[in-house]
């Protein structure tokens, strides 16, 4: 096959992926705490050796209690869940990731009580610069998606969530649907590509 014909079928391979890419999976497990489950209408505090996926404090799991309501599923998490501690509230998870690939991440946020709270959004690559966001704007009456991207540094990498304001008291920062997802290029750019490489292969057939 010549260099033109084996660039018109990469280009045109990649313009179908462009029409058809499929959705990246989910790299978090149990990112809408949905397991274990709760009673609907009620709540319930765990070990985070009991909520599969996650590690760190003590998680308190909602299903539409006290009339908050999921983002997704009918579950989700209040990050200030155990009194007593005197520490900040943490729970995290480690994520197996490839040097230098994207990742998109994303997940709900919504206040307990006031827009005062304030938590701690990080991504920690093992061994690497911390990446970090601290989230105020938030409040009681509806959830707010964060959504940001990294491009990973290490084969692992934690994704955490540390309690700030209150850092130690038992009200605030609900989470639900945690989602970290490896980048998939805009159609538009993956387009733009097919036709460079489109254009390459006619500069080098005319020559």
């Amino acid at each position: 096959m010549s260099l033109f014909s084996r660039i018109t079928a990469l280009s045109a391979l990649t313009l179908s992926l462009a029409v058809a890419a499929p959705a990246s999976a989910n790299l978090i497990v149990n990112g809408s705490f949905e397991d274990p489950d709760v009673a609907s209408g009620a709540w319930k505090s765990f070990d985070a050796s009991e909520v599969p996926g996650w590690d760190g404090s003590r998680i308190e799991i909602w299903d539409n209690y006290n009339g908050e309501t999921a983002y997704e599923g009918s579950q989700f998490a209040e990050l200030n869940s155990d009194p007593g501690t005197g520490t900040a509230f943490s729970i995290f998870q480690d994520i197996a990731t490839v040097i230098g690939q994207a990742y998109d991440m994303s997940f709900a946020y919504q206040a307990r009580r006031s827009d005062t709270e304030v938590f701690a959004f990080s991504v920690i690559p093992e061994g690497s610069a911390t990446l970090s966001w601290q989230l105020s704007n938030h409040t009681t009456d509806g959830w707010k998606l964060f959504s940001n991207s990294f491009v990973a540094t290490a084969i692992n990498t934690r994704i955490m969530f540390t309690s700030v304001v209150p850092e130690t008291g038992t009200i605030g920062n609900f989470l639900d649907d945690v989602k970290v997802t490896v980048a998939v290029p805009e159609p538009g750019t993956i387009a733009m590509l097919s036709l460079g490489l489109f254009g390459l292969g006619m500069s080098r057939r005319r020559r």
